[in-house]
């Protein structure tokens, strides 16, 4: 089979990109060893909040970073402090972020292979994808939370989809930690998950109450005005200035463009954009086939990312339960392969350091940064796979709304508003 005929097969599409995306992690993996191998770690900064809280109130200044979750996350941590000295609960740490990563993979071919034909190379990529990619590796590698925290995340929505109700209370329960995927609750409000929205309410409430019973209700407080408002960095954007491969939301490329505007006065430029075209998608996609809904999960994670100026790419491993999904059940060939090609750019997460250190070492590094500088200077790798799937969210919704006359509805609505 030739190349071409590869790309024209929407499954083969679907392996290529995946096990591009494992090669992708790998090499993330040797470059560590090469020129990272004793990597800075994000637990250091849960561990020694949680340690600290113990003994008095909340310190949101850990010496290592700043805390800025809410209280009630702590409840997560204080195991580690509890039962560990640093260096082995940062072990311990990376083992079960390791082995929740490979149970969560295992739950997504699960899930993949009820609902579609499998064949076993597609398993093994799926399975490879969701545990050797760079953003797996690397949550391990640095010991972040964001791998159980994607987990909770991921699993919901498979629980939603399953009809349980617990998918709920798991995405509740992220968002004690990260409280943005509170905001998911609008997707499960288009779907009409009723029980799912119940049950999230519920476990929410109660921990955010268990957490002010613990706490006492002026660290929430504290935690608003001190945590709450110290994370949103617009300085690091201000005067075409941005974070080497970190942010995923507009600012970054905004920022480049217009580096003489104060970065604060996007975010509101960009919300009320991403809510325009989050209800035009929202109405244009019917919701009724699991297709439906993964792409309206998909533009809605993408949306919030996108306002938030505090969005971060190691959090990309969020989306891979709906992207597998949409990567084998998609059938539109434009949109699939806009997901395949999103899925490949994301997966080579490196920015203009890690670009130079590896073509110094070939010899080549003035020819390849004299593109990659600007390219990586203007946005991440991650930023652009993400438009590259937010597209394809937009022309699947573009394709449905024609299929429904949803969009001759829609037009005729808004030719009514702006006549009248």
């Amino acid at each position: 089979m030739t190349f071409r005929r590869t790309l024209s097969d929407p499954r083969q599409r679907a392996r290529l990109a995946l096990f591009a995306g494992i090669a992708g992690g790998l090499l993330t993996a040797v470059f560590f060893a090469l020129f990272r191998p004793n990597p800075p770690t994000t637990f250091n900064v849960f561990y020694f909040a949680a340690q600290k809280s113990m003994s008095g109130p909340i310190a949101y200044e850990t010496g290592y970073g700043l805390w800025t979750y809410t209280p009630a996350a702590l409840l997560y941590f204080y195991p580690y402090a509890l039962l560990f000295d640093y260096p082995t609960a940062l072990v311990v740490h990376r083992v079960l972020s390791a082995v929740v990563t490979v149970g969560y993979a295992v739950a997504l071919v699960r899930f993949l292979g009820d609902h579609i034909d499998l064949q076993r190379l597609d398993r093994v990529a799926v399975f490879g994808f969701a545990t050797l990619s760079v953003y797996p590796v690397v949550n391990v590698i640095n010991g972040s939370f964001v791998g159980i925290f994607a987990t909770f995340l991921g699993m919901g929505w498979l629980l939603v989809e399953s009809d349980r109700d617990g998918g709920g209370a798991l995405w509740a329960l992220a968002s004690i930690v990260k409280g943005y995927p509170a905001f998911w609750g609008i997707y499960l409000l288009r779907v009409r998950r009723w029980r799912a929205v119940g049950a999230a309410i519920l476990t929410g409430v109660s921990a955010t109450l268990l957490g002010v019973l613990v706490f006492g209700f002026q660290e929430y407080v504290r935690f608003f005005t001190v945590a709450g408002t110290d994370r949103v960095r617009y300085h690091k954007f201000a005067g075409g200035r941005s974070p080497d491969n970190e942010a995923v939301t507009p600012l970054r490329a905004l920022g480049q463009l217009f580096p003489d505007v104060d970065p604060a006065v996007w975010t509101p430029v960009i919300l009320v954009v991403v809510v325009c075209i989050t209800l035009v998608v929202y109405y244009l996609i019917p919701g009724e086939s699991l297709n439906d809904r993964a792409t309206l999960l998909l533009v809605t994670i993408l949306g919030v990312w996108f306002v938030m100026p505090t969005s971060q790419d190691l959090d990309v491993y969020i989306l891979y339960a709906p992207l597998l999904v949409l990567l084998y059940v998609e059938r539109e060939r434009q949109v699939q392969s806009l997901y395949a090609l999103g899925t490949v750019v994301l997966s080579y997460n490196f920015g203009r350091t890690e670009l130079r250190a590896v073509s110094e070492m070939v010899g080549i590094a003035d020819a390849v940064m004299l593109v990659g500088e600007p390219v990586l200077r203007f946005a991440t790798m991650p930023m652009y796979g993400l438009v590259a799937l937010y597209v394809g969210c937009l022309v699947k919704a573009r394709i449905r709304g024609r299929e429904s006359t949803r969009t001759a509805r829609l037009r005729a609505r808004a030719g009514d508003l702006f006549s009248g």
